[in-house]
């Protein structure tokens, strides 16, 4: 529903610059980005699918809430064919919202513009079609939101390639729908009337000529309306946009193509805006919060990129301010010592390799060793605890490595790895390499990051 929970938690007159639009604002634009570089305090306030008139109510509540010094609106809802709303739109779009009378215009907008009956706009209004449905469903997840700071970004690693569009001439230009018009201009003038500074954004995609003469329209626009645009499917090659690796789908880019598009729009913003770095400023601790975490995903996919013993644990030795959890279990030593200079660049001995046992390492230091093949120990964390077992019963070592209620020990022969971040709370990795197997790296489905 746009992530308003979070946005309404934060301190007021906190977010300098708020992002609106469709999933191609929330899928583009990284604020771990915005806020290593130059301490920006954004917040992208969007709904997949979402029609410029949502976009319209979003900024409207977002003023009330926030005094921001830069609206950046993702203009992709101008291209559509009209509003098009639908139950599922109106549902995902007005959710999230509290109830003030923003929400009950709201709430009309969608019943008329759907020709529904006063009895629509009071379910919506209620959150009944919702809210009152699922009750047989709810899960803790419904009740804790586990990323809380994360603040309005929705990235990914996955890559789908296409061939590089055809570009458009700017000059060739097509009428917006008149319904979708009317709301870019609702826009405009919504932000005029609270004399906040409005930019323009499109972001890439795999866009038909017909879209690109759209986008070429909404640039009109803006020029007679003195309102700066950044049309990125103008701009592949200044960007350095690769059609190959930098999307997730037609429509979205992935962590790369945000990384490029971000740095770009960073620079941009800095140089012609005045927005203050926050970094150190108290209040702001869910940025500090949402980087780390975007760097723990950064991790998590160096990890699972590796996918052999040594480069595994050396990739294991690079990684900062983390808790690694490491156990060598059973017959660890099968295949001779071909990765014990790995464990080395971790700190452990030949001495301590030969024992066996399980390591804890934090930051990088060790905190915990017990050597050997039969141990009984709870690690206590920030938040957290982990409990080690170990005993041999007959010939075998039975090792296990309990954390959230899942045995991370998913070998019995070879090496076991846990990865976890106590600051954001979040597991990043959990591995294991099976020496009768091989020396490749395997992986339980509960430890995706």
């Amino acid at each position: 529903g746009g992530r308003w929970p979070q946005f309404y938690g934060m301190p007021k007159e906190s977010i300098d610059v708020v992002f609106l639009g469709s999933s191609h604002a929330h899928c583009t634009i990284d604020h771990s980005i915005l806020w290593d570089k130059y301490g920006m305090a954004g917040y992208t306030l969007s709904a997949g699918f979402q029609h410029l008139d949502s976009t319209y109510y979003f900024m409207k509540e977002a003023l009330e809430v926030q005094k921001p010094k830069l609206l950046v609106v993702e203009v992709w809802g101008a291209v559509l064919p009209g509003l098009e709303n639908t139950d599922e739109s109106v549902y995902r779009n007005s959710l999230g919202m509290k109830w003030s009378l923003n929400l009950w215009e709201f709430a009309n907008h969608f019943s008329g513009d759907l020709d529904k009956d006063t009895t629509y706009r009071n379910r919506v209004f209620a959150k009944f079609p919702i809210i009152h449905s699922r009750y047989k469903e709810l899960v803790k997840g419904d009740f804790e939101d586990d990323i809380y700071f994360k603040i309005g970004y929705s990235g990914g690693f996955g890559k789908t390639e296409f061939e590089h569009p055809k570009e458009i001439d700017e000059k060739n230009i097509q009428p917006l729908d008149k319904k979708c018009e009317e709301y870019l201009y609702k826009i405009i003038r919504l932000a005029q009337e609270h004399e906040t500074e409005l930019l323009f954004v499109a972001s890439p995609y795999f866009l038909s000529d017909e879209e690109q003469m759209l986008l070429n329209r909404v640039s009109e626009i803006a020029g007679e309306e003195n309102i700066p645009m950044i049309n990125y499917n103008h701009m592949y090659e200044e960007v350095g946009i690769d059609f190959k690796n930098d999307f997730r789908d037609r429509a979205h880019v992935n962590n790369y193509g945000a990384e490029k598009i971000t740095l770009h729009l960073a620079d941009y913003i800095k140089s012609n805006y005045e927005i203050p770095d926050r970094r150190g400023q108290a209040g702001y601790e869910a940025w500090d919060l949402n980087k780390r975490y975007m760097d723990g995903q950064w991790e998590a996919k160096a990890l699972s990129d590796a996918q052999e013993v040594n480069t595994y644990l050396y990739t294991l030795s690079t990684l900062k301010e983390k808790t690694v959890v490491l156990s060598l279990t059973g017959n660890h030593t099968a295949l001779g010592d071909i990765y014990y200079n790995s464990l080395a660049g971790l700190g452990i001995s030949y001495e301590d390799y030969t024992k066996g046992g399980v390591w804890v390492f934090e930051s990088g230091t060790p905190t915990l060793y017990m050597p050997g093949k039969e141990y009984n120990r709870c690690y206590k964390m920030k938040n957290n605890e982990i409990h080690f077992e170990s005993k041999v019963i007959g010939e075998e070592q039975q090792a296990e490595i309990i954390f959230e209620g899942n045995n991370y020990s998913l070998v019995q022969n070879g090496i076991n790895v846990v990865v976890y971040d106590q600051i954001t709370g979040h597991l990043i990795d959990a591995a294991g390499i099976d020496i009768y197997v091989g020396t490749g790296v395997v992986r339980d489905g509960n430890a995706v990051y």
